[in-house]
This record gives C-alpha cells, structure tokens and sequence, in this order.
C-alpha cells in the first residue's frame, strides 16, 4: 500500500459527464503509482518515479453515497514518508511558497481522504494548499490538524459556481458562510435556486478570496460583474485535470488559458496554476502557484493573494507580472564575472539558486543557454556592471517573455 493509495475510479455522471457535471469532458482520468520520494526534474515538475501501475476501473452510474459503501475508501499512508526537495531564495522581503489551490477529497468527487492529501502534498514539496470540494468545506477540519503537525499552511476552501457555466473557487474565507445551491447560482434573481451575485457577496463579506478556476465558458457578464465589485480577484491559467478539454488552448507546448493570462493582466487578477486533482498526483508534472508572502501564515498568503504576488509555475515555464518577475528571477539568478587569470579571456558565470529550470539567450553567446535547477554554467565573453537577460521561459504576457538587467558581480 502506497500513501496515496493503490488503485482508483473515476466516476461517469447520468449525463456522461464526470462527477455529474455537464460541461465538456474534464479528463481527470489518471493512474496511481507507488511512489518513491519526487525530485525536481530537468524540466522543473514535481516528478516522482512511477515503479507500478494501479488497477483502472470505470464505474457507471455509481453515485459518491455508492462509492463510499463500498468501503473501497484507504486512509492508511505509509509508515516512511520523503518530501520532495527544492527551496527557493528569499526575494527581498518576501519568502517563496508553492501552492496547489484547487484539491478534491471524498467530500465530493475526489478519490482521497483529507489525510491523505494533506500527506501527499506534503510528499510533493507544496507549503500551502487549498482542499476545494464541491460545495461544502468539510475536509478542512479534518485535514488541519495533519497540515499543522507537517508544517503546512492549510486555506478553507470549496468549489461552486453559476448553473452549467462558470466554476468558481473561494479560499480563506470564514465558516460563517453558509454554501447555497453549489454549482447551481442562477443568474438573475428572484429564481428558486441561490442568486449569484448574492452569493459572491456572502463570500466576500466572510473574507473569501475567490478565483475563475478552469475558464471554459469564457468572459461572461456574471464574472465581469463579480470583478468589476470586487468580489473576483484571480484565475486559473493552467489547470491540470482538464487536459486538452474544457476550452484549453494547445499553446506554449501544452495546454492551458493563455487568454486567461491576457484577462489577469488587464483586470488586474491574480495568476493560478493548480491541479484540480481528484486521483492520485502520479508521476506526471505537477502545477504550482508560487506566492510571495511577507509571512509564513494563513494571513500572509492572503496578503499575497490581494497584492497580486502569485506566479504560476507548470509545463517548465513561469507566468506572471513583469515586476514580480523582474525580482523573482534577480533572486534566483546571479551573475559573476571571472577575470581569466591569463588574461586570454573573460567568462561569465550564471547561478541559478532555484528548483525552476531556466532557459535565456545573453547576447554574446552563440546559442540558448539552459540553466538547470541549482546549476551554473560559464560563459566566455565580457560584460559591464550589468547584464541583459532574455529568459526564453518567462512570460510577462501571453505572447511575450521577459529581458532583466542582472547587476554583475566580482569574481570572490
């Protein structure tokens, strides 16, 4: 038996559809692993070594009460348990976490305990998650005290949105509120079922801090409204259980939102990358969102979440905004200047301090450089007391990467 379990299912709605919903096809559809301890591979994803395949099984028409008397459900994790290693700089005043913010359990449509995904993300290098439900917050209670012994920072959260259109995840809010018709708001009031907007404002008055998860319905007037308030402030870029459906885009070698990049930049919302996970990680790449808190607590990454200070980190590319990234790489990144002592030549050494691998282009060198995670690389040529760098992988907008001037250091 593995910590994440050793086999699952996925669940086919009345409708075809997984967990009952009725948009296009979510392709959740993932294989569990034993899993020995992840690293971070050459290409920046959280990867641990699949070393068994499970036992697929398509259950139709069972329902989540079905499920759950089957008694097929594993709590138990594994006696030895090894996190995945990969510490970030500081940058300036601000500290690095890797979140995953949109997580299911058995408390809707997920094939994990609250347990055993606080045990899993620990084991896959996250500091702060969000376990999101369908429509109640359940898993929070149960999951916190796990989150607290491991040294994870654990948000409130649920999953529920506009009736068979948008998906909306809140987090951090008060269990003051009260979830009303999940995945089922109407759009105008004065119908049987919760209005959103109401909704949206309960959220909000309960301190929820609430995103556009997996965008496929596009930009509607309910999330034009719910931003214009106030009461929408981030969106999903990359969400990895959708796979190729759910309107994604095949772009940047993979697919994502890039759109959804375009809309954050010009209405001002914070950059997600997240699972969406409802079977076991596996060994593919994991998303991260990557915040930049002034404080390693629940308050410091709501602070961060409202200043905008997330990237999102997947398919070994960073997204986000030009200044946060400016310092982000200028953190990660120093550059140093070697004398060659027979004076034939100069170099220059480029470090990366960091688990995300680098890609960049430096004028003087004939060819892309790749800078692996805590690698270095040397090369020859000159430089002033700063050096312009394009990072090939480090986009500032859907169509745009980004060039940082790096202050050059002595040789020591």
């Amino acid at each position: 038996m593995n910590p994440i379990g050793n086999r699952f299912t996925r669940v086919i709605g009345s409708n075809g559809s997984q967990n009952g919903f009725s948009a296009a096809s979510q392709q959740d559809l993932q294989t569990r692993a034993t899993v020995p301890p992840p690293t971070v591979d050459a290409a920046g994803g959280l990867r641990p070594k699949l070393l068994w395949s499970g036992v697929l099984v398509l259950v139709l028409g069972m329902t989540q009460a079905a499920w759950a008397q089957t008694g097929a459900r594993d709590t138990a994790v594994e006696p030895i348990q090894h996190r995945a290693a990969g510490a970030f700089p500081r940058v300036g005043d601000f500290e690095v976490l890797r979140g995953d913010f949109h997580i299911h359990t058995f408390h809707s449509d997920g094939r994990q305990t609250s347990k055993q995904r606080v045990f899993e993300a620990w084991q896959y290098g996250y500091d702060v998650i969000a376990i999101t439900d369908h429509g109640n917050y359940r898993a929070y209670e149960e999951a916190r005290p796990w989150a607290d012994a491991l040294g994870l920072i654990l948000l409130r959260g649920l999953e529920t949105g506009v009736h068979q259109h948008e998906h909306l995840v809140a987090l951090g809010f008060a269990d003051t509120y009260v979830p009303r018709d999940p995945h089922h708001w109407a759009e105008t009031p004065g119908a049987d079922r919760a209005y959103y907007r109401d909704q949206l404002e309960q959220l909000t008055k309960a301190g929820a801090f609430v995103l556009y998860a997996h965008p496929h319905v596009g930009w509607r007037d309910p999330v034009k409204w719910a931003v214009g308030e106030g009461h929408l402030s981030g969106i999903e870029v990359k969400n990895t259980v959708v796979g190729s459906g759910w309107a994604t885009v095949e772009s940047h070698g993979t697919w994502c939102y890039p759109l959804a990049f375009d809309w954050a930049l010009e209405h001002d919302l914070a950059l997600f990358a997240n699972s969406d996970i409802h079977a076991d990680r596996g060994e593919a790449d994991q998303p991260v969102t990557l915040v930049l808190v002034s404080q390693r607590s629940t308050a410091g990454v709501m602070e961060a979440f409202r200043a905008r200070r997330t990237v999102a980190w997947f398919n070994g590319m960073l997204w986000g905004r030009e200044d946060l990234l400016t310092n982000l790489l200028r953190g990660l990144v120093s550059v140093e200047a070697i004398a060659d002592p027979d004076n034939a030549s100069n170099w220059v050494r480029l470090r990366n301090q960091g688990p995300v691998p680098l890609a960049a282009r430096v004028s003087f060198a004939d060819a892309a450089v790749a800078l692996a995670p805590y690698g270095e690389v040397l090369l020859a040529g000159t430089t002033g007391n700063t050096l312009t760098i394009g990072w090939t992988n480090v986009w500032v907008a859907s169509n745009q990467t980004i060039q940082v001037d790096h202050a050059v250091g002595a040789n020591r």
